[in-house]
């Protein structure tokens, strides 16, 4: 991960003041034009994460990533994964590999200190071959969640949507819709 100083991971009653506000430097500086200012409290309207990455290079924060678990429907069935959003670097270090890094983190902590059966994320076309390199597979399945625009209305998609192996094996990953009961992430 080139010049990284650090990389940890901390549950939301973890993080401090100062955390917010690096975090608000780093979404503002990719997002503002789009969603406004950064709010910890609506994160522009997704899941909220329980388990955070944090990556820093000499105090600033250059990279971060969330997780957090929840039952969803899939097919017939229910499975627990542990949702993957609000990955971003910051622009100067991308290529860095520090986005291999925190999924690499995320997934172990899935296998250890938060389980979950999968990992799973939705992504924009452009990104699923950064996600594939970390060990994502693409499903092709319907996804249904809450739209973040409203968080009330009810959509489907066809994805992007990818899953990877957390306490199961991918091959266990069941077939039909994915329904998240809820926002994604």
């Amino acid at each position: 991960m080139g010049r990284v100083t650090s990389l940890e991971l901390r549950w939301t009653t973890q993080l401090s003041a100062s955390d917010y506000a690096d975090m608000a430097v780093l979404f503002d500086s990719e997002y503002e034009d789009e969603w406004g200012p950064w709010n910890p409290k609506q994160g522009y309207g997704y899941a909220r994460g329980e388990l955070h990455c944090l990556v820093r290079d000499g105090g600033n924060l250059v990279g971060y990533a969330a997780s957090a678990r929840r039952f969803v429907a899939v097919g017939k069935g229910e499975v627990v994964v542990a949702g993957i959003g609000g990955v971003l670097t910051a622009a100067a270090t991308r290529g860095q590999r520090i986005g291999h890094g925190m999924m690499s983190s995320l997934q172990e902590a899935m296998r250890g200190d938060a389980p979950a059966e999968f990992g799973l994320l939705g992504c924009r076309e452009e990104v699923v071959p950064f996600y594939q390199s970390c060990g994502f597979v693409l499903v092709e399945s319907l996804i249904r969640d809450v739209s973040p625009r409203d968080a009330m209305t009810v959509i489907e998609s066809a994805g992007p949507t990818l899953v990877c192996a957390g306490t199961k094996s991918i091959e266990a990953w069941p077939a039909g819709t994915i329904d998240l009961r809820g926002l994604p992430w």
